[in-house]
C-alpha cells in the first residue's frame, strides 16, 4: 500500500472519530437540557388544574408556588426529604356577654304534666336586666362537704327564711338557656343550676323544680323532683 493511500485512510478515520465525538456531545447536551428544563404539557396542566381545584386552591397559590424556592420545598416534601408541620389554629373564645335580659311579661311554657304553680305571685317578679356575675350559686349546708340533702328540705328552708323571692325562676332559666353552651360552660360548668322560684306541682302530687344542665353539647331545661338528692353541683341561683 502506498504512503498517500495510507494517509487518506487515517484522515477518514479521524473525521469519523470527530463525528462520533460531536454526536456524543449532542446527546449529552440533550440529556442535560431535558433534566434542567420542564415543559407543561396539556395533560400535565389539566392534572395540575384538578389538583388545585380539589384542594380549594387559587391562582394566588400558584403564584406563591412559582416564587423563590417554594416549589423546591414542595419537591423535597414529595421526595420524602422534608416533613410538613401544620400550624395549629389559635382557639379564640367567643365574646360572652354576661348580661341577662328578661322579658317578664312574656308567657311561660310549662310541661303538660304540671298541675299547679306553687308561687304564681313570684312568676313575673325580678329585674329586667342583671349581670350573671351578680348571681349567687347558693348551697344549703346539707349540700356542702360531700353531703347531700333532699330537695324538700331545701324548699322548706327557702320558704322559712323568705328566700324564694330572691331566687331565679323559669323566666330567668329560659334566658340563660338562650345564651348557649359557651356561656353555660363558662359560668356553670359541670353543674345543674336551679330556679327555685319556678317550683311547680306534678299531677302525681310531687313537687318539681326547673333547672338547666348540659346534655349532648347543649343547654337543656329540665325538671327535678324534690324527693331527689341535692348535692354540691346542684346550686340554687339567687340574686343576692
Amino acid at each position: 500500500m502506498g504512503y498517500s493511500l495510507l494517509w487518506r485512510r487515517v484522515q477518514q478515520q479521524d473525521k469519523h472519530l470527530d463525528k462520533l465525538a460531536l454526536r456524543a456531545g449532542s446527546i449529552k447536551k440533550e440529556r442535560t437540557s431535558s433534566m434542567s428544563e420542564f415543559t407543561l404539557t396539556q395533560g400535565a396542566g389539566q392534572k395540575l388544574e384538578f389538583a388545585v381545584n380539589r384542594a380549594g386552591g387559587t391562582t394566588t397559590d400558584l403564584e406563591w408556588l412559582s416564587t423563590g424556592e417554594n416549589f423546591k420545598s414542595v419537591s423535597l416534601l414529595a421526595r420524602g426529604e422534608a416533613e410538613l408541620v401544620l400550624k395549629a389554629k389559635p382557639i379564640t373564645e367567643p365574646d360572652i356577654n354576661s348580661i341577662i335580659r328578661v322579658n317578664r311579661s312574656s308567657p311561660l311554657s310549662y310541661p303538660d304534666w304540671m298541675k299547679e304553680v306553687m308561687h304564681p305571685e313570684l312568676e313575673n317578679t325580678g329585674p329586667a336586666e342583671y349581670d350573671v356575675l351578680a348571681v349567687e350559686q347558693w348551697l344549703h349546708d346539707g349540700q356542702k362537704d360531700g353531703k347531700w340533702i333532699k330537695g324538700d328540705e331545701i324548699y322548706a328552708h327557702l320558704k322559712k327564711n323568705n328566700m324564694l323571692k330572691t331566687c331565679l325562676g323559669l323566666h330567668d332559666l329560659e334566658e340563660i338557656q338562650k345564651k348557649g353552651i359557651a356561656f353555660f360552660r363558662k359560668y356553670f360548668k359541670n353543674k345543674a343550676v336551679f330556679g327555685w322560684k319556678g317550683i311547680v306541682r306534678h299531677r302525681s302530687v310531687n313537687l318539681s323544680v326547673p333547672c338547666l344542665c348540659e346534655h349532648g353539647g347543649k343547654v337543656v331545661l329540665d325538671w327535678y323532683w324534690t324527693d331527689n338528692d341535692w348535692r354540691v353541683n346542684h346550686p340554687a341561683l339567687r340574686l343576692a
